[in-house]
């Protein structure tokens, strides 16, 4: 027996550390009766007051899940288990780490945009589906074809992706048309899928080698770049084409045949060929 060796998670380094901290924080709860939930539960109110946390909450609520619902924390666990390991093989320890925690940020945000739509606070936000989410949609993109078995049925990733997405809305739009909210903030799944695939189309949080490739956005200035230097060129050659021909009108029929404009552009001609030398 090999004394020396330590027990490692068969996850990478990254999702492995955020798969031990919510099953740390959880167990943590569990102890405390659940009086975590409630000082890491991110809300509107809790932002402002509350134990010194303020924008804490915004990072501990993605860790915490109720000591009363398991569940909720295995099926969080496994997107995380199934997911992480499919982005970080692209973003990096640090990038899938960013990724993470910006989708549960936008989680939140699409949890407070709810509440204000349907005109009350509501309750706190707990647990990592915002940012499990993230992943999901992320690995769907990267690998859209990967087959998966949801409950009994074996279906590509992008449509697993799409179905809960799907789903999400659909939710999301009962609660605003009967007022209503469930146990479940489906609109923070929302914003965590938005955040993951807006992740992967502007190339964010990717180290090298992937991060060599431009991001959506370094592509646009890019391509903006370019076009301005076609219109450049394309001027510049028309330019070229108007001196020439009013040099062959010079030599067939004298300097003196030039109309005014045309002797602006012969005089700015010269004027640019003395600078060259």
């Amino acid at each position: 027996m090999n004394h020396g060796s330590r027990f490692r998670l068969p996850l990478p380094p990254a999702t492995g550390a955020l798969f031990l901290v919510n099953l740390a924080v959880f167990v943590v709860n569990a102890l405390a009766f659940g009086r975590l939930g409630t000082w890491f539960a991110f809300s509107w109110s809790g932002l402002w007051d509350g134990y010194g946390l303020g924008l804490l909450r915004l990072v501990s609520y993605q860790f915490t899940h109720s000591f009363q619902d398991p569940l909720h924390l295995v099926m969080n666990m496994v997107a995380l288990w199934v997911f992480g390991p499919m982005a970080e093989a692209r973003l990096g320890r640090d990038g899938l780490v960013r990724l993470y925690l910006w989708a549960g940020f936008l989680g939140a945000l699409g949890h407070l945009a709810l509440q204000a739509a349907q005109g009350h606070p509501g309750g706190g936000l707990i647990g990592a589906s915002g940012a499990c989410y993230g992943l999901l949609v992320y690995a769907a993109c990267l690998q859209p074809q990967a087959r998966i078995v949801f409950l009994i049925v074996q279906m590509p990733l992008w449509g697993l992706a799409a179905l809960l997405i799907a789903l999400g809305a659909y939710q999301t739009f009962v609660e605003l048309a009967t007022g209503t909210s469930g146990g479940v903030s489906h609109s923070a799944h929302l914003g965590g899928a938005l955040l993951g695939y807006v992740a992967y189309r502007a190339n964010w949080f990717v180290e090298p080698p992937y991060g060599a490739r431009p991001g959506l956005f370094a592509r646009w200035r890019a391509a903006l770049r370019a076009r301005s230097q076609a219109r450049a060129q394309a001027a510049a050659a028309a330019a070229e084409q108007q001196l020439d021909a009013i040099l062959a009108k010079v030599k067939v029929e004298g300097i003196t045949a030039l109309r005014p404009e045309e002797r602006r552009v012969l005089e700015q001609a010269s004027r640019r060929a003395q600078k060259g030398h």
